[in-house]
This record gives structure tokens, sequence and C-alpha cells, in this order.
């Protein structure tokens, strides 16, 4: 059996009245169990300040952690906030590491040299791995999901979200274990035991998507060219999408189906140009897509569908300890100037039936589930992603 627990500060300015509230919130002599770890999800001047740092050597575990644009938890909600989700049980076993630095064409070694020790620690296979992983500009974090998926085995769930913070060039986003912070490693925490987490996934509303399907026939790496035979900006316009006026930084989303039996999940689609586009992660020639749009109430319709379904499944299945959520950080954006309005959404409705927190992400990893009952790990962007333990 697993317990989690939540609790927050907005003291980023300050490690000594920080600690004294996430302490006055969790109950070290009463509340855990015999095995412990946490996480963090903060505003990145939690890690400026040493706030970070105070915290997790207040606290008698290991505790990763990442900074993000927003977050959440049951009571509260907000830009400038840390939240801390502690793990706790009796049979259950918690191993974190912090990898070494990656680096494009050194993602590799440190990436299995960090679930490598983390192993160790366990002294067997994990059920659940919690993967935090810096935002990079030379390497993606598809990549680097698709890495530790096969370290892995491929087939040990993996959920967490990359760096990101609330400037748009990252240059703040930072990866954390303990008091340890880094711009380019990836924290790990491994749990063993007898756990079965539920995993929701969903980014687009079905009136957003266009009803043309179209299959992808000229893609280099991350770069996409062709679609159905025609030059990307071409096929766009055939089906009345006007690339022309788009600049670098426009998103435009698109659904992929791998046909692989899972259900299609969203990708970015930038810097479109007669040379076609940059996707947020790795698709192969022959997959089919469908273009889409994401906007204010997508965003809200989606959130409240995952978190109802969140909610539905807790109340048929009493005993799960908690509801942790990860939403991709353009939904955040794109709901400017009422960018709270996901997160008080989602605390709304899970309320007090379970532990809850929320943190805005750079890049979204959650498994998803084959009509047979595989399980696929996925790096997705544009979505709300949550799990229940």
């Amino acid at each position: 059996m697993i317990k989690m627990l939540t609790a927050r500060t907005d003291k980023f300015y300050d490690p000594e009245i920080a600690v004294q509230e996430i302490l006055s919130q969790i109950d070290i002599a009463h509340d855990l169990r015999a095995n412990s770890a946490g996480v963090i999800a903060c505003y990145h001047e939690f890690v400026e300040y040493g706030v970070t740092e105070a915290i997790a050597g207040a606290l008698p575990f290991d505790v990763i952690g990442c900074t993000v644009m927003g977050n959440a938890t049951s009571d509260a909600s907000g830009p400038e906030l840390l939240s801390l989700t502690v793990l706790t049980s009796d049979e259950l076993e918690f191993a974190a590491a912090l990898s070494g630095p990656i680096s494009d064409g050194g993602e590799e070694a440190p990436i299995r040299g960090a679930y490598d020790r983390a192993r160790g620690n366990l002294g067997g296979d994990p059920a659940l791995i919690f993967c935090l992983a810096p935002i990079m500009t030379d390497v993606s974090g598809d990549l680097m999901v698709r890495l530790l998926d096969n370290y892995s085995g491929g087939n040990i769930p993996i959920f967490g979200t990359l760096s990101n913070d609330t400037a748009l060039t990252y240059e703040n986003a930072r990866v954390f274990l303990n008091g340890e912070s880094h711009r380019d490693k990836m924290a790990l925490l491994l749990v063993r035991g007898n756990i079965a987490p539920a995993f929701f996934v969903m980014s687009i509303s079905e009136k957003n998507i266009y009803q043309q399907s179209a299959l992808i026939t000229g893609v280099e790496g991350y770069r996409l060219r062709e679609v159905n035979g025609l030059p990307l900006t071409s096929y766009l316009e055939s089906i009345g999408i006007d690339a022309s006026g788009m600049t670098a930084a426009s998103t435009l989303p698109l659904l992929v189906d791998f046909g692989d039996g899972a259900a299609p999940i969203a990708c970015s689609m930038y810097a479109i140009s007669s040379e076609g586009a940059l996707l947020g992660f790795e698709v192969p020639n022959g997959a089919t897509i469908t273009f889409a749009e994401i906007d204010y109430t997508s965003v809200m319709d989606t959130c409240a569908a995952v978190m109802d379904s969140a909610v539905r499944y807790i109340d048929e299945n009493p005993g799960r300890s908690g509801v942790i959520a990860v939403s991709c950080l353009s939904r955040f954006l794109v709901l400017s100037p009422e960018s709270s309005a996901e997160m008080e959404r989602a605390r709304g409705i899970v309320g007090g039936r379970a532990p809850f927190c929320l943190m805005y992400s750079g890049g979204e990893i959650c498994p998803v589930n084959t009509a047979d009952g595989r399980l696929i790990n996925r790096f997705h962007n544009l979505t709300y992603t949550l799990m229940i333990i």
C-alpha cells in the first residue's frame, strides 16, 4: 500500500519560512511509513534562493524535482508556487538517481547510468519510473524517453515531464536531486513493489480535429517534409490551412496514429516553411496524421474530461492514494490571460477526494495502452496526462 501526501509554499525568497510551511503540512513523525520519497515542482526562484535545497535537507528521504511554469495542489495554484508530493509506504521501495550531463550525441551513457544506479539500489526491477528530464535545444525529450524505455526493458511505465520555467527561453529551467540542481541532467525515481497506477491521457477536443486524415510520406528525423505525396505547405493549403502567415514560433497541432493499436497522440508542429516543419517527437513514414487546432475551450474541456474520468475511477476503486497530473505549458499559454483556469478547474473537480498535484510541462511523459492491453511509453505534446496511484 502507498500513501500520498502534498504540501506547498509560495515563500521562494525565504528558505527558513518555506521549510517551516512545508513541515507544518507534513507530520514527519506520524505521517511517514518505512520508506518514502518526494517530488517537487516549483517556480525557478525557489532553486536560485536555495529553498529547494533547504527543503530537501529538512526531509529524511530523497527528493527529485524540476522547475515548472506553474503548478497546483488541492488548495492552491499559481506560477510562483512550490508543491511537494510525498510517496510513503511500508511495502514499496524507492530509489533516486541523477544522471551525468546529457548532450547531443552523448545521451545514452548518462541516462543508462542513472537508471542502473537507481535500479542497483533497489535490488531489482522497478514497477514504476518517475522521470524528470531536462528541456534542451539539442536533445529531444522524445529521444530521452525512448532511451530510458529501452534500458528499462520496454514494459515498465514511465511518467513525468521535461523541466521548464516562466521564460520561453527556458534558461532558468532546472532538474534537481536533493540540493543538487542542473540544466542538463535527468532525475529518476524508481518504485519497486506491488503498485499498479492508472493512466489517463487527453489532448484536443474532437470538435477541434480536422476531418481529413493523411499519411506522412516524407520525414527526415524530426523534420516533416511531405504529406500524401505533397510538400507540407501544399497539403496544408489543400485542407484550408494557410501556412504563409505562420511565423517560426507558430505551432500547429497534429494527432499521430503510429498504427500499433494505441490511440493517436498529439504532436506539435512548428517552424513551418517551404522546407517543411519541425515535429515535437519523431514520427515514422507511413504514420497516419490528422491536423487540429487548440484553443481555450479545448484546453478546458479536455482537462474536465480527464479529471471527471479520474474522479470516477477513484470512486470505483477505493483506497487509491492520490492524483498526479502533468499538463503541457502550451495549454497554460493558450489560456492567457486566464492562465490559472485549467489548474482551478482541475482542483475544483478532484475536490477533497484524494491528494492532488498538477505541474506544467515542457513535454509530457506518460504511458498509453493498446487495444490488446499492452503498455507503450510515449512522449506527448499539448496533452493533459494524469496518473492515479
